[in-house]
């Protein structure tokens, strides 16, 4: 991704001062990081941001974020909080 965004002649500076997204999230994005992201629906949000700035497809992006993550350990035993529908609903998405 980072390839595309130069590409795009889109910097990491320009990013972050028109979504106000922080330059670890950006570089966890573009490094395929997601678990560095603060999750639900900043990531979709995050992620479809980077991708209207750069150009490029934010469903292939989602989709790869949603293929790592889903590899993911589950939560630790005994700290099985109810995910709020709001959440599942924006993380279908």
């Amino acid at each position: 991704m980072r390839e595309h965004r130069l590409r795009a002649r889109v910097s990491l500076e320009e990013i972050m001062a028109e979504t106000k997204i922080s330059r670890r999230f950006l570089e966890a994005i573009e490094g395929g990081r997601y678990e560095e992201l603060p999750g639900g629906v900043f990531t979709v949000n995050y992620i479809r941001q980077y991708a209207r700035m750069t150009g490029y497809d934010a469903e292939i992006i989602l989709e790869h974020c949603r293929s790592r993550l889903e590899g993911q350990p589950a939560e630790q035993p005994g700290r099985q909080a109810q995910t709020p529908r709001w959440v599942r609903f924006f993380e279908s998405a």
